[in-house]
């Protein structure tokens, strides 16, 4: 029995494939940015290095080229927004793999188990008949730790893609480029309010936005509206920063009068104006990236008129020099 024990053992233990040099730089990346080493940002990261020119990649240099690293937010929200971009299908197959193996990694675990409670009764009859005790327990409870350990790991990883699978579900309501909502997702925002209470909300729009476009082209286009998304998030937390369409945004601020909302949104535009953006191809520096703001309030009216109301703030804004939030 004790060699049977031993070999079951033994086969349940994980054993990892060879390597490639992509998923060496791959953890390396992780680490880089002092991501967790969990699956799904194994797979962003995978997919960044084989890939430089998605539309993924594009995304993590938009946060990488302003000098900052990844948080584990931002990096839900890229891989999120290009689970299925064009051109990444190898990459998708490879999840699959991934998720099959798991399904293995549990079945066999549950063999394991229904095995350790057959060897458990042939145990408790060597007992009877004068064997080693302490030996004899000692094997079992070295198995039944074994057995609970790839039990527990397979648990984990499974949830971790039946995560995956809910988030994908609202993607139709998120940006794809940037990984925000998008105004679908806005909407759905809106109803959820509370019908009471101070709100207000900000329609952003980037200054100079067709001269980037027609100096560097869209590819650098596209990384400073992700870029704009990432300083936007991360300076309006914990608000809600949506990608109202071409280069505006809007912030959806609860709780708030439309005076401290203004306050934060100029903190917003002052912290984007200060960052240094270089060229990924050439680290040639860029001019200030800006942007131009109308905040209007909005409890004690409809979304639509506050809408309103912010465009012509806005427009005034751009009237009057850019680079400024009117309210």
């Amino acid at each position: 029995m004790f060699e049977r024990l031993g070999r079951a053992a033994a086969a349940n233990k994980a054993t990892a494939e060879p390597v490639n040099d992509v998923g060496f730089e791959a953890v390396a990346f992780l680490a880089e940015q002092r991501l967790a080493a969990t699956p799904t940002n194994y797979e962003l990261a995978y997919r960044y290095r084989i890939d430089r020119d998605s539309a993924l990649a594009r995304a993590v240099d938009a946060v990488l080229m302003a000098g900052e690293r990844l948080t584990q937010i931002t990096a839900d929200q890229i891989r999120l927004a290009h689970t299925q971009a064009p051109g990444e299908i190898d990459t998708a197959r490879q999840v699959r793999h991934q998720t099959l193996q798991l399904a293995d990694l549990a079945a066999g675990a549950l063999a394991t188990t229904g095995q350790f409670g057959r060897d458990l009764s042939g145990g408790l009859a060597e007992i009877g008949n004068g064997a080693d005790t302490v030996a004899i327990v000692t094997a079992m409870v070295a198995y039944s730790q074994t057995t609970e350990a790839a039990l527990a790991a397979a648990t984990r990883q499974i949830e971790a893609l039946r995560q995956e699978v809910e988030a994908a579900k609202g993607d139709a309501a998120r940006d794809a480029l940037t990984g925000l909502h998008n105004r679908r997702g806005v909407e759905e925002e809106i109803r959820v309010l509370p019908a009471r209470g101070q709100a207000a909300l900000a329609i952003c729009d980037i200054d100079f936005f067709k001269s980037i476009n027609d100096r560097y082209g869209h590819v650098v286009g596209d990384r400073v509206l992700q870029l704009v998304a990432t300083s936007l998030s991360k300076s309006c937390d914990p608000h809600l920063v949506a990608r109202w369409g071409g280069e505006e945004f809007i912030i959806l601020m609860n709780g708030v009068t439309v005076e401290e909302a203004a306050e934060l949104v100029d903190r917003a535009r002052t912290d984007l104006a200060g960052r240094m953006v270089r060229l990924r191809t050439t680290d040639e520096p860029m001019r200030p990236i800006t942007f131009s703001a109308g905040v209007s309030p909005l409890h004690g009216c409809k979304f639509d008129e506050a809408v309103t109301d912010a465009d012509q703030l806005l427009y005034r804004a751009k009237e009057s020099g850019r680079n400024k939030v009117e309210f």
